[in-house]
């Protein structure tokens, strides 16, 4: 279990920008939709989407 969803979801997404990837998929939650309509709104990502799962939906990060 998470102790700081927004902690891992930034961490996952500076460690994506470290290692050249252009995409990061994390689990999806309304706190983390926030943060990421906001890093689109600011130009610190391409784009963002979420992905159906049956269990837990799943976000989808494209960086710049």
């Amino acid at each position: 279990m998470m102790t700081d969803p927004i902690a891992d979801m930034l961490t996952r997404i500076r460690n994506a920008v470290r290692n050249g990837v252009e995409s990061v998929s994390m689990p999806s939650s309304k706190k983390k939709l926030a943060v990421a309509e906001t890093l689109q709104r600011e130009g610190f990502i391409e784009k963002f989407e979420i992905v159906e799962k049956p269990v837990q939906n799943e976000m989808r990060i494209e960086l710049k």
